[in-house]
């Protein structure tokens, strides 16, 4: 049995200690690739919802997409309020021990994809890594989602919590 102490708060910006930077901005990439499935939250009428979603994410890590119909709850709280976070984490994979989870919240905007071109080259990405979303994401119902990510919120060893933002470029 481990003792917890307070939690560690660290923001990682490129000038402070760059083998740090390196290493959790690694970690947050991996953690990305690794995992399809995140969970989405979203918020109406005062309450939180959340959603499981597959999703793919920008190599810039400025973008992520996923797909959902437009008659959704999800959908329709996003057109209400489209400020969204989403949650990816490797649990999971670590049932051993509780300081082997890495967790990961991303914030941002959302927004439904209605240019044409815009969407074919989201629906790419998504397809790239959910091959099997095919007939999902080219049905006249589904709708492509797009997240402008502001900050990312990285946990790992159950109390190291480091803070990230994309404009700090990867």
């Amino acid at each position: 049995m481990k003792n917890y102490d307070e939690p560690l708060f660290i923001e990682t910006v490129k000038s402070s200690c760059d083998q740090l930077y390196e290493e959790v901005l690694n970690e947050i990439k991996t953690l990305c690739i690794q995992q399809p499935f995140a969970v989405l939250a979203t918020q109406g009428k005062g309450q939180p919802y959340t959603s499981l979603i597959s999703f793919a994410i920008s190599d810039d890590f400025r973008n992520l997409v996923f797909s959902t119909p437009a008659q959704t709850r999800k959908y329709n709280l996003i057109i209400s309020n489209n400020k969204v976070s989403v949650m990816i984490d490797n649990r999971s994979q670590q049932p051993e021990s509780i300081n082997m989870i890495s967790g990961l919240t991303i914030t941002g905007t959302a927004k439904p994809i209605e240019d044409p071109q815009e969407y074919k080259h989201w629906a790419g990405k998504l397809l790239e890594r959910h091959s099997y979303l095919e007939k999902f994401i080219q049905a006249p119902s589904s709708s492509l989602i797009l997240i402008d990510t502001i900050r990312f919120f990285y946990v790992r060893r159950f109390q190291e919590v480091y803070q990230w933002a994309p404009e700090n470029s990867i």
